[in-house]
């Protein structure tokens, strides 16, 4: 069935496009986001449509299909990553788990899994040749990637971590996918997450796009997971102010970082 709309975007078309991803979701796309988000749906969901207007009352009529709808989930959520993209917070997260024999981890918001698959590497060259890695996205096209453990060929990627498969790509080894899972998982979804008790959680660069009261509310729900002694990561004041009763902030120059007591 096609819909004939007149092929003129609105900003009411937008905000009625944030609405329903919003609401079906349960995410948050902050204002500053929305060019972007307004360009990245022209350019990939929206091919299939004549412009958002049209998209909107597909979306509103019933007539998108799953599939569809996560393509514009995809491209409304924030999967900009790449291997040690933070070395200081791969540090922290060593140090966090020195004296732990098989450390558990669980990044929140794990995009493709250069940070998950990051973190193993950094865990295997300091001496723990076992650890438990948990990497959750609310994109499936994110977690496909990961869960694949194919990526363009990197520096830091060399034989003990990855082989390389040709084209200039690397694919990790068997054994350490085998240690570093991946779920797709909306954060503010009632669904448990496939990991109990993690060392240390891990959430940077996915807090940015919700508002203030809800990233409290997510980080709520992450020290809720976290044992005593356990911390909780997130980027440079991505906390927005957060306190909780039972979580000390510690002082550290590079990361939001939190201990539960």
């Amino acid at each position: 069935m096609t819909l004939h709309i007149a092929a003129t975007e609105t900003d009411q078309a937008i905000h009625d496009l944030v609405s329903l991803i919003e609401e079906r979701f349960s995410i948050q796309i902050n204002s500053d986001r929305l060019d972007a988000f307004h360009f990245a749906v022209k350019s990939s969901a929206c091919g299939r449509f004549e412009c958002v207007e049209t998209l909107v009352a597909a979306m509103k009529a019933g007539l998108v299909d799953a599939e569809t709808w996560s393509q514009i989930l995809h491209v409304a959520t924030n999967h900009e990553t790449r291997f040690f993209r933070h070395p200081p917070t791969i540090e922290l997260i060593i140090e966090f788990c020195r004296s732990k024999t098989t450390p558990k981890i669980l990044s929140v918001g794990c995009s493709t899994g250069e940070e998950p698959y990051s973190i193993a590497a950094a865990l295997l060259r300091n001496g723990h040749p076992s650890f438990d890695i948990l990497g959750i996205d609310i994109s499936a096209p994110c977690i496909e990637t990961a869960r694949a453990g194919i990526y363009q060929s990197h520096p830091k990627l060399s034989n003990d971590v990855a082989v390389e498969v040709g084209e200039g790509r690397s694919r990790f080894h068997s054994w350490i996918r085998h240690m570093v899972r991946f779920d797709v998982h909306n954060i503010l979804s009632d669904v448990p997450i496939a990991m109990s008790a993690p060392d240390v959680v891990i959430t940077q660069n996915m807090l940015i796009y919700y508002r203030a009261e809800t990233r409290h509310h997510i980080l709520n729900r992450l020290a809720l997971e976290l044992p005593k002694g356990g911390y909780l990561i997130a980027g440079p004041a991505e906390d927005a102010g957060w306190k909780c009763k039972g979580m000390t902030r510690t002082v550290h120059t590079h990361a939001a970082v939190f201990r539960k007591d």
